[in-house]
């Protein structure tokens, strides 16, 4: 075949190309599942038609995320996160397992817990518009659970915390977690407590870009206590609702806490949760190891005489008191008046 008669037969298939283009190569379109997702559970997607931007980002410049995926950068933050074995799997629409600690010994991961809100559904909607949901940013340690990209203003009789971080998903109960610090520049008295339980807590205001929620109570200073899988308790030796005896810092700072609550079960990832202003005073940070003292004091419970022990309304005052959390698959028999109490007191938890 000639030079001339090659140019020609490529002229000929240039055309045919040309011309059957729409048919032969579609242009790319990025697909979305139909529907509306739920938030905290996306679904994966089809990546036949990502862009160039989805899988080489450029440096400096986020990526848009769709309604079913999240953007390049907060995927990022989350397999760094799992892969150092401090979060979830990272893809949204993935199972949410956490990696097993590297500790030895009676000893745990320390975790600072900044200033945050856990949030009921109908408040979303009425602080960020009717039918929005809380938008996932990234996962956090404990199973499930995420930072949203959505924050609050909490607003005081003297003054206002800007920017408050949502954690999801979404609560029965609207509960504010502050400092100390936080709570005397807005002039409140919050009590200690553990969460969920607000009752006679202190009022706050909460403010949205689409309106304001005035809580009568809900705003408290969280009580330090430690988180444990079902794994690691049996490693320590604790089981849920076990007071502990913990050691945490180093040299002149080092410090003994005392009465920490122990919090265990399939949706908990071992570590001790302090504040920012525990944090600083022990001179601590996350990812510092704590160490576990003694032995742990075992939580009362109702005499049983070998039975399950029946729970009353008084009981559920008492275990509330003591930061203690009730369910259906409580060891206890819980009357129908104890149940409404534990309901009451923000101490029910469902499954």
């Amino acid at each position: 075949m000639t030079p001339e008669e090659m140019q020609a037969l490529a002229a000929r298939i240039a055309e045919r190309i040309k011309g059957r283009s729409d048919a032969w190569l579609p242009r790319p379109v990025r697909p979305e599942p139909p529907g509306s997702p739920t938030p905290g559970q996306l679904k994966p997607w089809s990546a036949a038609a990502q862009t160039l931007s989805d899988v080489a980002p450029v440096v400096g410049r986020k990526t848009q995320p769709g309604k079913h995926r999240a953007a390049y950068d907060a995927i990022t933050v989350a397999w760094r996160a799992a892969a150092a074995g401090r979060g979830p799997a990272p893809m949204p629409g993935g199972k949410q397992t956490v990696a097993e600690r590297a500790v030895s010994g009676k000893t745990v991961p320390v975790a600072i817990s900044n200033r945050h809100i856990h949030i009921t559904q109908s408040h979303v909607e009425q602080l960020f518009g009717p039918g929005k949901h809380l938008t996932p940013d990234r996962p956090i340690t404990q199973p499930g659970q995420f930072a949203a990209r959505e924050r609050l203003r909490v607003v005081g009789p003297g003054g206002a915390v800007e920017g408050v971080r949502i954690v999801g998903p979404t609560r029965q109960a609207t509960q504010v977690e502050l400092s100390v610090q936080d709570c005397r520049r807005i002039g409140i008295d919050a009590p200690i407590r553990h969460s969920g339980n607000v009752a006679g807590s202190a009022a706050v205001r909460l403010e949205g870009p689409s309106g304001t929620v005035e809580l009568p109570q809900g705003a408290i200073i969280a009580a330090r206590h430690v988180h444990v899988s079902p794994g690691d308790a049996a490693r320590l030796g604790i089981a849920d609702g076990d007071r502990v005896t913990i050691v945490v810092g180093a040299g002149d700072r080092q410090t003994t806490l005392h009465d920490v609550l122990v919090r265990s079960g399939s949706t908990h990832a071992t570590e001790i949760h302090l504040d920012t202003d525990e944090a600083n005073a022990f001179g601590v940070k996350t990812g510092d190891v704590a160490r576990l003292v003694g032995r742990p004091q075992r939580r009362a419970a109702p005499k049983s005489n070998g039975r399950r022990p029946v729970l009353t309304e008084r009981d559920v005052a008492a275990l509330a008191a003591s930061g203690q959390t009730l369910g259906p698959a409580s060891p206890y028999l819980i009357t129908p008046a104890a149940r409404d109490r534990a309901k009451a007191l923000g101490i029910w938890v469902e499954g």
